[in-house]
């Protein structure tokens, strides 16, 4: 490791800081030897871990890393401005993994101030800890699961074989059963993963781990490696972000053109109903490679190891095994199962996909000279505004520049924020991407789709 010594200023006395490269701070990624980089900062956390609001799993995820666009993304103003961290600090970061942004711009402040002074005169906090409206929530969308799986999977055991023996019938509620493994997808899991579905950390990965581990058979752990430490820091940025992938599709006109791009905007969407199955092979190359996509493995104590491989065991168990040993046949069990998945994984995969793949909605290139939240708002769109519907089939997700803008406040404050959010991006000249409806969204994808699909003229 490199020792060469720097002399700081702190506002006490000076004090010697160690110069370190991402790659020498990638090594302390470890409870037991938990160190960050903040602005070029690096602090050592280790003692602080326990004490963290925010519970010591998501320091845990950032070890060895540079957490600047996290930690000012999820922390208020008077967090981010105090002096809390600088009795951590060891050393100084001298190169960077991935694209860095300029310091918070008056646009980021601004909103965060007022998102903050919302919350405050509505005395509620960001994770809207109203336990009997989250309970209600996780309640009903466990009991569609259930209800839908048992009336499609296990439907020959009490239904009438009229019913029991109808393929159209089986078909109509797999797709049920897959839309609400979806919903519990885009409600409870997302909001834990962002840790503000309530305000006690253990929740959010209980309820991660039981909604997307053990009833939709992928990894949470990984869910919060290519979601949270990529997509959200690094937006559609190639190379950054797990989201904006080479293969199959081509979505920026900074990706070579292939003769297989030239219909992707018809034969895409069939493409994300393949999503599920793909995300749990990507599961296990993660483990194995340590890296999902080119986001590091954090490494896995036995508890994340346990959920990892409890929750595959689980959920093949529960959507394989128990139709069979109940009695189902092959062809009923495989019926039900494979419809659930490909509608389910369609749902999650059109959901994201019109959010940031679309007409107007820009990808980033490294060192654009804009800031992390002003180059959150250029490449999402919203959708949807003021239905109802739309927000409960989303989860929150039609407003998706909200979301970006403010990762750790809850999905059920959006609707209210959104004005917030629209008056700040006018009064800085931010772009605020949003269609009328779900179906502009849509087209707007697909349109784009389509035209990333052209071949591109060679320059003469």
């Amino acid at each position: 490791m490199c020792r060469d010594k720097v002399m700081t200023e702190s506002t006490e006395s000076k004090s010697l800081l160690t110069e370190l490269t991402w790659q020498e701070l990638a090594a302390h990624n470890t409870s037991q030897d938990l160190w960050v980089a903040i602005r070029g900062k690096v602090y050592d956390l280790t003692s602080y871990q326990q004490r963290h609001p925010g519970g010591p799993r998501l320091l845990q995820l950032g070890a060895g890393r540079d957490v600047t666009h996290l930690f000012e993304a999820y922390h208020p103003l008077k967090v981010i401005d105090s002096n809390i961290l600088d009795k951590f600090q060891v050393g100084v970061l001298t190169t960077h993994e991935y694209p860095t942004y300029p310091a918070m711009s008056p646009f980021h402040r601004t909103l965060k101030s007022r998102v903050s002074s919302f919350l405050e005169a509505k005395k509620t906090d960001a994770q809207y800890s109203h336990w009997p409206t989250q309970t209600l929530r996780v309640l009903a969308l466990v009991g569609m699961i259930i209800g839908f799986y048992c009336l499609s999977s296990l439907g020959p055991l009490f239904l009438p074989p009229a019913l029991a023996n109808s393929t159209t019938l089986t078909i109509f509620f797999a797709a049920l059963a897959g839309s609400a493994r979806a919903l519990i997808g885009v409600h409870t899991m997302h909001d834990s993963s962002h840790g503000c579905w309530g305000n006690m950390p253990f929740l959010w990965t209980l309820c991660g781990v039981i909604s997307n581990d053990v009833l939709n058979g992928t990894s949470f752990y990984g869910w919060l490696h290519q979601h949270v430490l990529g997509h959200h820091q690094y937006c559609n940025t190639m190379g950054a972000d797990p989201d904006i992938r080479p293969f199959p599709f081509r979505m920026s006109s900074d990706q070579e053109w292939a003769w297989y791009h030239r219909f992707q905007h018809i034969w895409g969407p069939m493409v994300y109903s393949l999503l599920s199955y793909s995300h749990r092979m990507e599961d296990f190359v993660f483990i194995s490679s340590e890296k999902w996509d080119s986001i590091r493995l954090a490494p896995m104590s036995n508890e994340t190891k346990a959920h990892f491989w409890g929750g595959k065991v689980l959920w093949a168990f529960w959507q394989l095994v128990l139709p069979l040993c109940l009695g189902v046949s092959w062809g009923h069990m495989l019926l039900a199962h494979i419809t659930a998945e490909m509608v389910g994984s369609w749902y999650l995969g059109i959901s994201f996909q019109v959010n940031h793949i679309a007409e107007d909605v820009e990808f980033q290139k490294a060192n654009q000279g804009e800031d992390w939240a002003m180059m959150q708002a250029r490449t999402t769109q919203d959708y949807g505004h003021g239905s109802p519907l739309t927000f409960l089939l989303t989860g929150g997700l039609n407003y998706q520049v909200v979301h970006h803008l403010l990762p750790g406040v809850s999905q059920l404050h959006y609707m209210d924020l959104q004005p917030i959010v629209k008056k700040t991006c006018e009064e800085f000249g931010v772009p605020y991407n949003h269609r009328p409806t779900f179906m502009n969204a849509l087209g707007s994808h697909l349109r784009h789709l389509r035209s990333m699909g052209v071949p591109p003229k060679k320059a003469n």
